[in-house]
């Protein structure tokens, strides 16, 4: 599913109850009620459709100075919102710059996923998702969720809650219907439904094999470069980890937990770059300073610096070309970092 999984952007963002975002960039609002009389399903329909048309009226920048300023936040010590994603789900998340274009379409297009929650939902449902087709410029999909609460007879104070998905059992199909001028007086027309989007979504979102990564590398010397990319890097310890669009090459914790270092990553595109091992390292009990300078290391045998706010990225990415210019050095920084962490694991474990 495209919402999923789903990364907390914080409460009362913009009177919004709930916000998320998932790694592919689509945003999901949650509106709770406590169904105190007959109206409060019908008006909360309402209500989290005006949030619904607000926020796609809001750019990706707006956005984000809004989540950050949210009262009820939940970025602790990151200041963007990529940082935070990146961090939580670092194998799903799509690059940088292509994660800010789907958020900025997402809000564009209104393609949200608006759930309202609540403990008990009397409407009859036909007359309330009524409404939904009132704005279909927005390319939002609608849930209700009602919540069954039980009480525990053995355990005071404990609760079991259950939801459930209402109007499961009927499918609302809409379309959106795109009429595109080309200057000469000629109109395109296409129609593209809410089935053929998802389908679209989980393609893009879905992760490659080995021979359909290569496969999309049209610059066969590109391809060449990778290849052998990953070879030493497997020579030192490091597993690739396969994504839509690209190819991570990590090393597993010596230590044997489930967190990897992230060394390089490879793009279908034909580049190269860095990135989270300050936060991984962290995880694992080293110090984050470790992936700072081997950052600065890497940046220096190409003239690239650090990015200001992301020291453990460089301010672009590498091609494959300048890769291979200095490929033995690249590679020995990238063997030093390994050793090096190694070392210092070993010695965690000495002293404990």
């Amino acid at each position: 599913m495209a919402f999923a999984p789903l990364v907390s952007l914080g409460r009362e963002i913009d009177s919004i109850d709930n916000l998320f975002i998932s790694p592919s960039g689509r945003l999901t609002l949650v509106e709770t009620k406590l169904w105190r009389n007959p109206e409060a399903t019908r008006e909360v329909v309402a209500q989290i459709l005006d949030y619904a048309i607000r926020l796609s009226r809001r750019s990706y920048s707006e956005l984000e100075k809004m989540v950050l300023g949210a009262p009820f936040g939940s970025f602790g010590k990151y200041t963007k919102i990529y940082d935070k994603v990146s961090n939580t789900y670092p194998s799903e998340v799509l690059p940088q710059e292509d994660f800010i274009d789907e958020v900025q379409k997402t809000l564009k297009n209104g393609r949200f996923l608006l759930l309202v929650v609540g403990d008990g939902i009397r409407e009859n449902i036909e007359s309330m998702v009524a409404p939904l087709h009132r704005f279909p410029q927005l390319l939002f999909t609608f849930g209700l969720v009602e919540l069954q609460i039980y009480e525990s007879p053995s355990l005071p104070g404990k609760r079991l809650i259950v939801p459930q998905m209402l109007a499961n059992s009927q499918e609302i199909v809409r379309a959106v219907v795109r009429v595109q001028t080309t200057g000469e007086a000629r109109i395109n027309i296409e129609m593209e439904s809410e089935t053929e989007r998802d389908e679209g979504i989980s393609a893009r979102r879905r992760v490659l094999t080995e021979d359909e990564f290569f496969g999309s590398i049209t610059n066969q010397g590109s391809k060449d470069i990778f290849r052998r990319m990953m070879d030493s890097a497997k020579e030192i310890g490091a597993i690739p980890v396969w994504r839509s669009i690209s190819v991570s090459l990590q090393l597993p914790d010596p230590r044997g937990s489930r967190q990897n270092l992230t060394l390089f990553v490879i793009t279908t595109a034909g580049e190269v770059y860095l990135g989270w091992l300050t936060e991984q390292l962290e995880r694992i009990g080293l110090d984050p300073k470790l992936g700072i300078e081997f950052v600065i290391k890497i940046g220096a045998l190409f003239g690239v610096t650090n990015k200001r706010n992301m020291p453990d990225s460089l301010a672009r990415n590498l091609t494959a070309v300048e890769v291979n210019q200095r490929y033995d050095d690249f590679f020995e920084i990238i063997g030093s970092f390994v050793a090096d962490v190694k070392v210092k694991c070993e010695d965690i474990q000495a002293k404990n």
